[in-house]
């Protein structure tokens, strides 16, 4: 069954969609897109996940953060910490809903998404039984913090008071927060079951994801996907993401961390 999902932060509504479980209340994750993206991802790829996680029983949150998709505010405003501690309010209230096993979430998180996942993970108050990173975006804190976003000077902020993000303005404020935050620390206080899944044709370069595997230990693994761009826009790379991340997400759903 397909719901629509809306929650309040800061003023602004967050807009998603909800499948919910069967039965209900049962487990559920949460999906966080990529930056500039919204809910469905390109080429609908959440929605194939999302759709692939309810036929086996799991629940799902896609929602727009603030300034992207259906959602309010403004894709100037946005920044990362922004992102986060909005994120933490949106969990809370998934965890209130009445066909959520509030014991029982699961993070998923697409490209500067899977930061985002993951550092709610670790600060949350509500327990996380698993997280999933695709195509982890760790390195836009070092990009931006040498001057530049995706291979552009970001001097145009200054200039022209924005930067030009396909077609979006850019404010300053993912810039200046980019300077202070901590990826991997941020991520590090979750102790429970994480996977990455990451390409060889991605842009981001894979040993951004290989340090996670520092950072979480034997909690974590990384499977590493011949071919696959930044945006798993191929059907065989496509098909072995979402069926990894059901495979995996199952397994924790059935039991709790730790077990």
């Amino acid at each position: 069954m397909i719901r629509p999902f809306q929650t309040t932060v800061d003023g602004l509504c967050l807009r998603g969609t909800q499948y919910a479980p069967s039965p209900e209340p049962g487990p559920t994750a949460v999906l966080f897109h990529g930056f500039g993206n919204s809910r469905v991802e390109s080429t609908c790829l959440f929605v194939a996940l999302a759709r692939e996680l309810a036929a086996h029983g799991i629940g799902v949150i896609a929602y727009d953060r603030a300034g992207h998709g259906e959602s309010d505010g403004e894709f100037f405003d946005t920044s990362v910490s922004l992102d986060v501690r909005q994120a933490h309010h949106v969990v809370a209230a998934v965890a209130d809903l009445d066909a959520v096993d509030a014991d029982n979430l699961h993070l998923v998180g697409m490209s500067l998404g899977s930061v985002i996942a993951s550092t709610v993970a670790a600060e949350s108050s509500i327990p996380v039984r698993s997280v999933t990173m695709w195509s982890t975006a760790a390195m836009f804190a070092d990009e931006i913090r040498s001057g530049f976003l995706q291979g552009q000077s970001l001097e145009r902020l200054d200039s022209e008071g924005y930067f030009d993000f396909l077609g979006m303005r850019m404010g300053p404020a993912v810039r200046d927060d980019a300077v202070s935050f901590d990826v991997y620390g941020r991520a590090s206080g979750y102790s429970g079951p994480v996977r990455l899944l990451h390409g060889t044709a991605d842009f981001i370069p894979l040993s951004y994801a290989e340090r996670y595997l520092q950072v979480y230990g034997d909690r974590a693994d990384l499977i590493v996907v011949e071919g696959a761009d930044h945006g798993w826009a191929q059907v065989p790379q496509r098909d072995l993401v979402i069926s990894h991340t059901v495979d995996f997400i199952s397994q924790h759903a059935a039991r709790g961390v730790g077990e």
